[in-house]
């Protein structure tokens, strides 16, 4: 209904500027011809009967041509309206389904909070079935949390490359590793020392986004491999699984907001990870692209500028199983 309404007045906006400008034109020039014909002294009379039929002929033209562009003008005003709005339109309904999905989302948990602790007020209860739905609404509540965040990072996140400092993108992969509750289990290597100017704390996460996505849909017993080095001016990480993969559908998808791949286990995440990962990226200057083969595996590549202090050393360095990261 708002984007409608600001069409309409966009309409009547663009279609008053092209009559106007169209008028003033047409006043223009009646009046400049008018003023600088030339009258023969010789004969004023015709001459000046000759020139009223002049104008009269310009004069039935100019109104001729405003009556013809008063009916274009509408058209082609709510035409260049609709241009105008299409990306206002896209952005509210943009916003109207993240609204729509984030209560979704919210929503689950905080009726399972409801839920629990409505069933341990309704009867008397032993103390371990009190502790067991307190347990449950305290898992709701974190899960509610955890959402609430990644809400904040994926609207908020802007990193302004000017004041952040150079870091180390393996230093960055390292930390995000151990945070990992099964780290054995992921292959680091190398290229060089390549910087990128950015939060540490912003491409940790990032990074750790991908490493739980590799872990979420792959097998447990398999190796996730991360390549860390420098392409051209781009600092870029590569983390491979060999898990269930994605059709080329589910690829373009991946970046919505709260969409997952797989509905049975809507429950393991936000669905906001990926989507996170992009925000980081892009408000950095650079991008992430997604390569995938169902039953195959996938590549995520991460993308960043280069810092102007990254070294160009191109030593290997590898960090087999990812001990002692």
């Amino acid at each position: 209904m708002i984007a409608r309404r600001a069409r309409w007045w966009l309409t009547l906006g663009f279609a008053a500027v092209q009559l106007l400008t169209y008028a003033a034109f047409a006043a223009s020039v009646y009046l400049y011809v008018t003023a600088t014909f030339d009258f023969d002294p010789v004969d004023a009379a015709q001459s000046a009967a000759t020139a009223e039929g002049g104008f009269a002929v310009l004069r039935t033209a100019l109104l001729l041509a405003f009556a013809a562009l008063a009916v274009i003008a509408p058209i082609s005003s709510w035409i260049l309206a609709g241009v105008a709005m299409r990306p206002v339109a896209e952005t509210l309904a943009a916003q109207r389904r993240f609204v729509d999905d984030a209560s979704h989302e919210m929503r689950t948990p905080l009726t399972a909070i409801h839920a629990e602790l409505e069933l341990a007020l309704r009867g008397t209860r032993t103390a371990e079935e009190y502790r067991q739905a307190c347990e449950r609404a305290l898992d709701a509540a974190s899960a509610l949390t955890q959402i609430t965040d990644d809400l904040l990072l994926a609207s908020e996140n802007r990193q302004d490359r000017a004041d952040a400092d150079p870091v180390e993108l393996a230093d960055v992969v390292q930390r995000a590793v151990a945070l990992l509750p099964d780290a054995a289990r992921v292959h680091v290597t190398v290229d060089g020392h390549p910087k990128v100017d950015a939060s540490a704390t912003a491409m940790q996460r990032a990074v750790l986004n991908l490493l739980v996505n590799a872990g979420k849909f792959s097998p447990a017993q398999s190796t996730i491999d991360v390549h860390v080095g420098a392409r051209g001016h781009w600092g870029v990480i590569d983390v491979v699984d060999r898990g269930v993969g994605m059709s080329a559908v589910e690829v373009r998808r991946a970046f919505d907001r709260f969409w997952q791949a797989d509905p049975s286990r809507a429950g393991a995440g936000s669905g906001l990870g990926l989507s996170i990962v992009r925000e980081i990226a892009t408000s950095l200057g650079g991008g992430i692209v997604l390569s995938s083969e169902v039953g195959v595996g996938t590549t995520a590549r991460l993308r960043v500028p280069l810092s102007r202090a990254h070294d160009a050393d191109r030593g290997i360095v590898g960090l087999a199983g990812v001990t002692g990261v």
